[in-house]
């Protein structure tokens, strides 16, 4: 995917942690759907080897190659 390629994705969270999102976000001058974007890609990257060790893990006890793991991921969709 390219990196000006963006996806939106709807999520739910509590009513408490709305309002930190709103806080803090405001403390940054962003809008909280922003900011959330921001600490979601933010999370990504810093676990981006965690990811990509837990899915070796996965194909490994599924008994498939990562490829074929990635594939049947994208056959899927966004399901889950």
């Amino acid at each position: 995917m390219a990196t000006e390629d963006n996806v939106r994705l709807y999520i739910t969270v509590s009513r408490y942690n709305y309002r930190k999102l709103k806080e803090w976000a405001r403390i940054h001058g962003k809008p909280p759907s922003t900011f959330a974007g921001q600490i979601v890609a933010t999370n990504l990257e810093s676990n981006f080897n965690t990811i990509e060790r837990q899915k070796q893990d996965l194909a490994h006890y599924e008994g498939i190659s990562i490829e074929e793991l990635e594939k049947l991921w994208e056959g899927e969709g966004d399901s889950v």
